[in-house]
């Protein structure tokens, strides 16, 4: 079953921009995996009811290792999710545990403000 509301539109929105700029997008971390964009749950606060300030954070996943083959991968994708997604607020680099291995990784917040109609 397909969530619904303002939060899940927004979270939604985000993963359609992403999925618009050719990003493979991977909403599920079990499905999480190198050459994708994981986008994590959304981080909320609530003005009220009716409006609500969202911070979605899509993670890069690059292959191993962690060499400059692999930033050079990471910090191109971002580039397009910049480039395709309003409302980034920081990008950095980090790492993302997958089964048992560590792989490079680079984290983009999506600032999102929306409200009920």
């Amino acid at each position: 079953m397909a969530a619904t509301g303002i939060l899940a539109a927004a979270y939604d929105n985000v993963c359609t921009r992403l999925a618009d700029a050719g990003m493979v997008v991977v909403k599920d971390p079990r499905n999480a995996r190198p050459l994708s964009v994981f986008v994590e749950a959304p981080t909320v606060i609530g003005f009220n009811s009716n409006i609500i300030d969202a911070t979605i954070v899509c993670r890069i996943l690059a292959g191993g290792p962690g060499n400059s083959d692999a930033l050079d991968y990471l910090m191109t994708q971002a580039d397009i999710i910049i480039n395709n997604v309003e409302g980034i607020t920081d990008a950095r680099p980090s790492a993302a545990l997958i089964g048992e291995q560590q792989i490079p990784a680079y984290d983009l917040t999506v600032r999102v403000s929306t409200r009920r109609n």
